[in-house]
């Protein structure tokens, strides 16, 4: 039997809510920057069968939701790490993260 941590969902909500979400929180003002961006990125996701919405922002955390080819996908990290990448520089905040809506 090991000794490690299980690691669940939970784990992941738990930490934002303690406001362990590192680095300056996104201003509510940016929301609008931060659905546009994400809109940009849609066409490409919905050529490959899938989608990508906007859930809400917590602090430095976009959370949004992935559908059709992107549920299971083994690539759907590289997309979330794409559309990070492009909403740290719309935003000018390397602290941004980007999380699937659970």
């Amino acid at each position: 039997m090991s000794n490690l941590p299980v690691y669940t969902e939970a784990d992941d909500s738990e930490e934002i809510d303690q406001g362990l979400n590192l680095g300056e929180s996104i201003p509510e003002e940016a929301l609008p920057l931060i659905r546009d961006t994400i809109e940009k990125l849609r066409p490409g996701v919905r050529r490959d069968g899938g989608d990508i919405e906007l859930v809400e922002l917590q602090g430095n955390v976009v959370r949004v939701k992935l559908s059709g080819a992107c549920v299971g996908c083994a690539m759907s990290a590289q997309t979330l790490g794409g559309v990070r990448r492009h909403l740290v520089q719309a935003l000018n905040n390397p602290a941004v993260r980007v999380l699937p809506a659970i």
